[in-house]
Parts: C-alpha cells; structure tokens; sequence
C-alpha cells in the first residue's frame, strides 16, 4: 500500500512559474555541519552563540508544552467521538502550539528505537541535533507519557512519524483524530495497514510521513539504523509520484526532489548521507532508477554539509578502490565520485573547489572535470616542472626571441610561474628571473621596454603579496632568501615590507624587513617618509621607518624627512623621540646640536642617553660642557638609570676627540675619574661612590681612542688593583696608545672607528 506525502490539489495549484524559482538544489533547514561539543542537560550545544542557545531554549519551552499536549490529545481522544467536548477540549489550540514551532518549512519526526532500558522516542529535524523525547519533556511527566507513546506507536507498528509544518488547521485535527481512532489503534495486519492509509487519503492528510516496521528495506545489508529508516522513507514517498500522472515533467520531478530533500531533511551527519548515497539503491522504484535516485540525493544534500559529506566519500572511496574488487559497488562508487565532482563543481566556493583539487589528485578524476581556475592551476604546475628540469632553454628563449609576441609569451610564463615558485619555495629561479629581465631592460637590449613593462607587472601584482606572506611566516633561511628578491623588485617590495612591519611582532622578522628596506635604498624613501607625514602607524612601526631612514641617508630627501623629524622629536612616546634625535643626527648632524641639547632635559633617561650620543657624535663642546655639569650632579648612591646615563657620558667623550674643556682635556678629565673611582685603594673598604664595571670598560675604551702616553701609568695601576670583566678592554687601550706612540700619530679619530 502507497502513501501520498503532498496533497494532490496543492500540486496542482502550483504554476510553472513557481515551479522554476523553488527548484532549489539545497535542502532547507539548519545551517551548520553536526555540533559534537558538550551540551546542557536539555541537549543544547553549549558552544553555540548565545543569541541561538536563548532561541533554541524558548523553542525547548513551546515543544515541550506542545509535546505534552499531543500525546495527552492521541490518548485521550479515543475515549469519545470526535465531537464529543472533552475530544474537542483535549485538541483546543494544539494547532497553533504547532504552528508556532516553526520559522521556516520544516517538519518534526518521532523515531521509535530500542535501547537497554527500553523502548525510547527520538525527536529530529528542528533542533541541531536528535533528542530524546523523555529529556525534553518535564521530569515526571517523561517518565509518564514517553512508554505510553511509545507503546502507542508500537501498537501502530511505526517506526517513524512525521508531521510537516504545512499542514492546514483542518488537517491536522483530522490527523489527530484518525491516530486516535478506536478502530484503528492496533494495527498489526496489512488489511489494518491499508485502513488505515486509506482512511488518512480519504480525509486529506496529505503532509505527514510515516513507515511501518515491515517496510525497513535490506535488514541483511550493514549500514546505519537512522540510514536504513531514511531509506525506507524515501522508497515508500517515491512511489506515490505516479497518482501525479497528470503533472508535467518538471513538476513531478518537483515533487521528486522535494520528497528525496524532506527525507533528508533532518540528517547533518556526513557519515549518515555517505551512508545513503552507497546504498541508495534501496530506494529505486521502477518509475525512479537507481541512478535517478542517486543525482536527486547529490542535488538535494544541504550545501552546508555537502563538502564534509564528499570529503568523507572520497576517503569511503579511495579505500574500496584499493580492494580492486571491481565489483556493483566499487562501480557504483565510481558513478557517484563523478557526481559528486559534478556538484563540487558547480558549488563555487573555495572549500568546495578545494576539495574537487583533491579529488583530480588522487586520480577520480580528469583535467577536463575541474572548474577553469583548477585547470589553470594544474596546467601552471606541469609547466613550472618543465621550467626546473629545464631552466637554461627558458632563459635562452627568452634571450633569442626574435619576435614581440615571442618574447611576450615567454615572459608572460615567468610572470605566471613565479607564485607556483614562491609555493614551492624556489627563490633562485625567481631571482634569476628578476635579474633577467632588469638586465635586459637596463642594457638596452632589444626587448628592453617590454622587459621594463613586465617588470612593472610583477611589481604590481600579486606576487609582492605572496612574498609578504612567506617572509611574515617563513623561518630565517626563507627570509634571506627572499631579501634579494625584494631588492631586486625595489618600489614593488616597499609596501609589502611596510606590511610586515605592521603585521609583525617578531623582532628578527621586523629587523629583516628594516634591513631590506635599507638596502632598497633611496627609491624607498619618498614612500617611507609619506607615511611618516600620515601619521597613522603605531610606534613600533614609526621607530622602525624613522631608523630606516636614518640608515638610508638619502641626500635627495634629506630636507623633508628633518623636517618631518621635528613633529617626532617632540612625540609623547619616549620611544619615538629617542628615535628621531638619533636619526637626526644622522642625517642633520651638527644642524640638530640644540635639538640634543634640549634632549639632555628629557623626563626620559633613555631620550637623554640618546642626545648624549648625539652630541659626542658631533663633538659638540656646549655638548661635553653640559654633560660635565650632570657628572657633577651625580649623588654619591646614584639611581641605576642615572648610572647608565654616566656610563652614556663617558662614551660620549670618547667619540668626541680629545677635545679641552675648561683648560682640561677629556683625556685628563677620565683619568682624574678613574684614580678617584675606579682604582682600588688599600682604604677600600671605606672608598665610596666606585665606578661600575661597566663604566670602567667604557673609559678604558674611551681611552684607548683619545688617549695619550699619560694614559699609561694610570691604565696600568688600574689592572694591578682589581680583577674586573673590563680586563680585556683595557689591555686594548694599553696597547692602541703604544701603537700611537711608537708611530707618533694622533689620537684615533671616533669617525674611523
């Protein structure tokens, strides 16, 4: 006996028209792959935002009541007619108890299954995932109602049931009167069976889907209980199509992909539909074949989990190819990878297309099966192997083109293989390529403008963009490799370089970046310094363009990057303002003298060490004169920043040449320090104020670059009195200052040093 799942009139009714914009390939329902987290005692997925959990529990709330209220309803109704009030009391506003779960087309499923406890009734299709029914009812109330369904059902001989969320008011009372009719409560023969159909047709209850236990297809095949129930739906909904005799092709194969997608509806496990497409042919009726019925299953799986579900076919299917049975199934499982290649196909997303690249790859299908950009790519791959197993023919090509369009080709070949390259990591060949071409066009060469413009191509396309990405995430060795490709590439590599600064938080990586940036050279800085003028980047970023810059000294730019240092100086990040005096002084020099002499009052003892530095580099006297009025201001228990800024001074004088301040020179004035502070006395114990270690080695070094004969004796006392790290520095200065002696040459200029 068949069983229609749609109303006949209401497919009918349906204009051609309607019929073409609702042929969806997509099941509708919910919108996310299985959710396997850890749920709430009322199988909520607890990782779920919480806007869906506050949904899903008002819906819980509403089922539950509805829920109630029905079984009460199939129960208690067959007590009276159905007119009687109390069956009319026991059915008010159920209708629209059920109605209201749903917010979309949609439909609830009851599924009797046994379990060690017993007999229990799962519920499907509008929550994430199956429920048990005694959990979504009230405690009390499921340990009551649930065996009493289940028993009821039991007596119907249903496995399944399902109510779809379009049935009309009338209908669904109807329906509920039926489920309750005396008559018709024990259903255990097929005369009872075919009553019962016949009596649900009669009285039009159309949207509802139900299977017997004897019509479980296949008990000897090895699949799934829930696979096995969807199956012996699909088969029984099919063949009721024929009564639609009278409907055009398109709209019996309409209602075709509805019945197949309303079967499938509740199921999001990958596992389950893989499960149903391999044994799909359990559902072929003599109208439907089994190749039928396997494209309407493809086309219908929801396209939120269809990628998932064909990942998982593929590993089912590379496995039974390595059996080599060459059997029904391994050709039905070729039939359907073609298919599903079909599908992924005309999908169009990134996974899906992704997923088709596997499956050419591991050889279910051809070339000429992939999307376009697949082919391309496979296409690219085959001729970058070609390039590396032979590298030189290309390059003589490149050099013996006669023609523009010959030359154009070969070119254009590079310019296409250098992101399969980056991916492989081949940065030689891609180097080579770049030099190429810039000799080509700086030599004047025949082709030399055109080289110029494909040149220009690569700089502005998306290979800067890849090497971003490799220089961001590769180890060091992929960086030195790729630094002279940025070179080589000059303006094209500045603004991926600025990425990386700004991406960035790896300190070699950013030093890398810096350093590539300076060897690009003055071609980087207009860009560089039109950042600067932005002033939208973080301080870390700044600091690093703003050294950059200093490094590059670039006289063409000098001019507007000093003054786009003046905001900088006065930034209020310490950092910022260290930075810019430093790289004024590089560039400006003496020019910035008042600049570092206002700096030495900086809050910042790390800004102030700085002009410190920036004055001894200029050998500024107002500089040393100022810097002695602070050694003299030091307290006896100086802080540990105050300490450094001492040791800052000290280095100062020794790259400011042996200048005379006051009638002293800087040489006599360290070593008046030394014999007062660093030169251990027999009294020791009572000596206050010491030198630090790391002072000392600093004037030793000092020394070794200012110092004269009279540095000597003082020097010498120094290494008999103490041991110290500084040891080796002053051994150093001994030796510079004898060398100078014995040759009668001045003191070492600090600027060769």
């Amino acid at each position: 006996m068949i069983y229609s799942l749609y109303s006949i009139g209401s497919m009918i009714a349906m204009n051609s028209a309607k019929l073409k914009d609702q042929q969806s390939f997509g099941v509708a329902g919910k919108t996310s792959e299985p959710i396997h987290g850890k749920k709430d005692r009322m199988g909520i997925p607890e990782d779920l935002p919480p806007e869906e959990v506050a949904r899903l529990q008002k819906l819980q709330s509403k089922l539950s009541d509805f829920l109630l209220h029905l079984i009460q309803a199939f129960l208690r109704t067959g007590y009276y007619t159905p007119e009687h009030p109390e069956s009319k009391k026991a059915k008010e506003g159920l209708y629209q108890m059920f109605k209201n779960l749903f917010e979309r087309e949609d439909e609830i499923t009851f599924l009797v299954k046994e379990e060690e406890k017993g007999q229990e009734i799962l519920l499907e299709s509008i929550f994430p995932e199956t429920q048990k029914l005694s959990r979504m009812m009230m405690k009390g109330m499921g340990e009551l109602y649930v065996p009493k369904f289940a028993k009821y059902l039991e007596r119907k001989e249903l496995i399944s049931l399902t109510l779809k969320s379009r049935m009309g008011q009338n209908e669904f009372t109807q329906f509920v009167d039926i489920m309750s009719e005396p008559s018709l409560v024990d259903i255990h023969h097929k005369q009872d069976k075919e009553r019962f159909v016949q009596t649900l047709a009669q009285h039009g209850i159309f949207n509802i889907s139900f299977v017997f236990n004897e019509e479980l297809l296949a008990p000897e095949r090895e699949m799934p209980w829930r696979s096995r129930i969807t199956l012996s739906r699909m088969r029984k909904d099919l063949r009721t199509v024929p009564i639609f005799q009278k409907m055009t092709g398109n709209e019996l194969q309409y209602i075709r992909r509805k019945l197949v997608q309303d079967a499938l509806r509740p199921l999001r496990q990958s596992e389950l539909l893989c499960s149903i497409l391999r044994n799909s042919d359990l559902a072929a009726t003599l109208e439907h074949t089994e190749e039928i019925i396997e494209e309407e299953i493809i086309s219908s799986i929801n396209k939120h989990y269809f990628v998932h579900t064909s990942k998982i076919f593929l590993q089912e299917h590379l496995a039974l190819k390595k059996l080599q049975k060459g059997d029904v199934f391994e050709k039905k499982s070729d039939r359907l990878i073609k298919r599903i290649a079909y599908r992924l196909k005309e999908t169009g997303t990134k996974d899906a297309e992704d997923l088709l690249e596997e499956f050419f790859r591991q050889g279910v299908i051809s070339q000429e099966e992939l999307t376009p950009g697949l082919k391309d790519k496979i296409w690219l791959e085959k001729m970058t192997d070609k390039f590396l197993n032979y590298t030189d023919l290309f390059f003589q090509k490149l050099d013996q083109a006669k023609e523009r369009e010959a030359y154009l080709t070969t070119a254009q070949s590079f310019v296409k293989m250098i992101p399969e390259l980056i991916k492989r990591d081949r940065y030689h060949e891609i180097l080579r390529i770049l030099e190429t071409l810039k000799s080509q066009f700086h030599q004047k060469m025949m082709w030399a403008l055109l080289a110029g413009q494909v040149l220009e191509e690569i700089g502005q396309g998306e290979i800067p963009r890849l090497l971003e990405e490799k220089f961001l995430t590769g180890k060091k060795e992929v960086r030195t490799a790729i630094i002279p490709i940025f070179v080589s590439l000059e303006i094209g590599s500045v603004t991926p370089l600025l990425n990386v600064l700004k991406k960035s938080e790896d300190q070699w990586v950013r030093k890398n970046a810096c350093e590539t940036l300076i060897q690009i050279g003055p071609v980087a800085a207009v860009h560089l310094i039109k950042v600067l003028e932005g002033n939208q980047t973080s301080v870390e970023m700044s600091c690093d363009i703003i050294r950059v810059l200093g490094e590059i000294k670039s006289q063409e730019w000098k001019a507007p990057l000093l003054k786009v240092l003046g905001k900088y100086i006065s930034h209020e990040n310490p950092k910022m303002r260290e930075q810019a005096i430093h790289t004024y002084c590089q560039l400006g020099g003496p020019d910035g003298e008042e600049i570092f002499l206002s700096s030495l009052k900086d809050p910042d003892f790390e800004v102030r060490k700085r002009a410190v530095w920036c004055l001894g580099m200029i050998k500024s006297n107002k500089g040393i004169e100022k810097m002695m009025e602070i050694l003299q201001q030091i307290p006896p228990s100086p802080s540990p920043q105050m300490e450094q800024l001492e040791t800052q001074i000290y280095y100062a004088f020794g790259t400011s040449g042996n200048l005379t301040i006051n009638g002293k020179t800087l040489e006599q004035i360290l070593l008046q320090i030394l014999e007062k502070r660093g030169i251990r006395r027999w009294w020791g114990l009572l000596q206050k104020n010491h030198l630090t270690e790391r002072a000392v080695g600093v004037i030793c070094d000092a020394l070794g670059k200012i110092g004269t004969t009279d540095s000597i004796k003082v020097l010498t006392l120094l290494g008999k009195s103490q041991e110290g790290p500084w040891i080796s520095k002053l051994k150093e200065a001994l030796k510079k200052i004898e060398e100078r002696s014995k040759g009668n040459f001045k003191p070492q200029n600090p600027s060769s040093q």
